[in-house]
């Protein structure tokens, strides 16, 4: 009698292991329960933990926050250095892709260069006397910009919003603009003290005539809501084409001076 008990036990016991064994069923469907690193990881998940950086944004989206060179890619995967900067507004970073210093403003690259000229110089030196990207990669860093900037002697003044001009690709696309004098929307606009917010300012760029500016001594100035003309030189050129310069205008006041324009955007 009690080996026959103990042979039912046993049968009980063994078939009770191999079904708990068994994939357990849901439905119809049949599955078994994966854990650990092995696993298979989710398809977005992936992309993000190994997705590349395409502008300075991603380096501050994963925490990053000191200014200074960092590697970035194009649209093509292909890497190439970059200034970044990642403290002046906060929640804001920017890439540069143009600098020069005041003695350098003859170079065709910052005078008559438009923005959708490629017109490279350093490009793969990032410096804040004669530096400008290539075309290429200034359309892959603007296709990952909403914003765009311009600073006068950044190196020594940081940004206080003095001297300074932002705006967003919406409401003026700079690198497709070709124009003499038309009022385009700006978010923020700084000349020599004179102030506009969410206003409009006359912009010039011509193809081998004028790289981007805006000139604020223009008599005819007030048909835009920006009107800087107070204090400036006759013809005085702000931010570009530094044919004309005024030594009260931070991006001139003297040789050493420099003028810098970011791509950018937001947290």
């Amino acid at each position: 009698m009690k080996i026959l008990l103990s042979v039912l036990l046993f049968v009980v016991v063994t078939l009770t292991s191999v079904s708990s064994a068994r994939p357990k069923k849901e439905g119809k469907k049949l599955f078994v329960r994966c854990q650990g690193d092995s696993c298979p990881k989710p398809k977005n998940a992936h992309h993000q933990q190994y997705r590349l950086p395409t502008s300075c944004l991603d380096y501050l989206r994963k925490g990053v926050s000191k200014c200074g060179v960092y590697k970035i890619y194009d649209n093509a995967g292909n890497s190439f250095p970059v200034y970044c900067d990642m403290k002046t507004e906060p929640g804001n970073a920017w890439t540069l892709v143009e600098s020069w210093s005041n003695k350098n403003r003859a170079f065709s690259q910052f005078k008559s260069a438009v923005f959708s000229t490629n017109a490279p110089v350093n490009e793969n030196a990032p410096n804040f006397n004669i530096y400008r990207q290539t075309l290429s990669r200034i359309q892959s860093i603007k296709s990952h910009s909403t914003h765009w900037r311009a600073t006068c002697s950044y190196p020594t003044h940081g940004v206080d919003y003095r001297d300074y001009v932002r705006g967003n690709f919406k409401d003026f696309d700079i690198m497709t603009y070709l124009g003499a004098g038309v009022c385009k929307k700006v978010e923020y606009i700084n000349i020599r003290g004179h102030i506009g917010i969410h206003t409009t300012a006359k912009w010039w760029q011509r193809d081998n005539t004028w790289s981007l500016h805006t000139d604020s001594s223009y008599l005819n100035y007030k048909g835009c809501g920006f009107n800087p003309a107070a204090g400036s030189v006759i013809q005085e050129d702000n931010f570009g084409f530094p044919h004309t310069i005024n030594p009260y205008f931070r991006c001139t006041a003297n040789n050493k001076s420099t003028t810098q324009w970011w791509f950018g955007g937001h947290l």
